[in-house]
């Protein structure tokens, strides 16, 4: 029976156009082969799929590598990755585990990404463009280099900011233009990211799993602007070291 690959970053092993900074919708998500105009063999790479819509009503198709197609393979409806080969999961360092996890660093319940990718349809964004990670053991080719030195160096468009999830009827409001979130204060977020933390152990008997925080951290703070810095606050294991309480082995424990 075919396996099919989970979506949740906390599952992954180690390892169109040049849109940028603007609100977007996905009008769907789903996993197709991609040669890259011709430029990859038949069929293609393994890749995500996002239809974006501006709020100017402009349409964009973004691929995200997700892999090997010796392991890799979309399911009939796209809905699914599916795993043929080896692969223990989907890659943290592939262009689509990037974007994926960039879903929960913004806030995307963890509990809500299993292994349909359509689960995102419908969602509102801010997107952003980051560089392109380094990739230990990849050399660059003659033709990489020099188009690197003359337009750059390659980036990746991520989510930012979720401004609607697909369930809900309304988001919160956005300033117009391509301003970006104001950041708040690193003392205050690690403040807030304490106090919601103590309450989340409290009412769950003291002791939570670290993978259940994003989504519960969403929901205590559904209102709040500072929700996203606090739901990537809370998964980093440096902060849930220093707090007043233990962690070890993915738990977090009162005492």
């Amino acid at each position: 029976m075919a396996n099919a690959a989970s979506l949740n970053p906390e599952s992954f092993t180690e390892g169109g156009g040049l849109i940028d900074d603007v609100d977007v919708t996905i009008k769907e998500a789903r996993f197709d082969m991609f040669d890259y105009q011709g430029k990859v063999p038949a069929p293609g790479v393994p890749s995500l799929k996002v239809v974006m819509e501006d709020e100017e009503g402009n349409v964009m198709d973004q691929y995200y590598s997700m892999g090997s197609a010796k392991d890799w393979a979309p399911s009939e409806d796209g809905t699914q990755l599916i795993s043929i080969g080896s692969a223990p999961g989907i890659r943290m360092s592939s262009n689509g585990g990037l974007f994926l996890k960039s879903l929960i660093d913004s806030g995307f319940p963890t509990d809500k990404l299993g292994d349909d990718i359509s689960v995102i349809d419908g969602m509102k964004a801010h997107v952003n463009r980051i560089p392109m990670p380094k990739r230990a053991g990849v050399a660059q080719s003659d033709a990489q280099k020099e188009r690197e030195e003359k337009y750059g160096p390659p980036t990746l468009l991520v989510v930012s900011d979720i401004v609607t999830l697909p369930w809900e009827k309304k988001g919160k409001a956005k300033p117009k233009g391509k301003a970006k979130p104001k950041e708040a204060d690193t003392g205050d977020i690690d403040e807030k990211s304490t106090e919601v933390i103590m309450s989340i152990l409290a009412e769950a008997g003291g002791e939570v799993a670290k993978k259940e925080l994003p989504a519960k951290v969403f929901a205590a703070l559904k209102d709040d602007d500072d929700r996203n810095a606090v739901v990537q606050r809370v998964f980093e294991d440096e902060f849930l070291e220093s707090g007043p309480w233990s962690y070890a082995k993915g738990k977090i424990k009162l005492g």
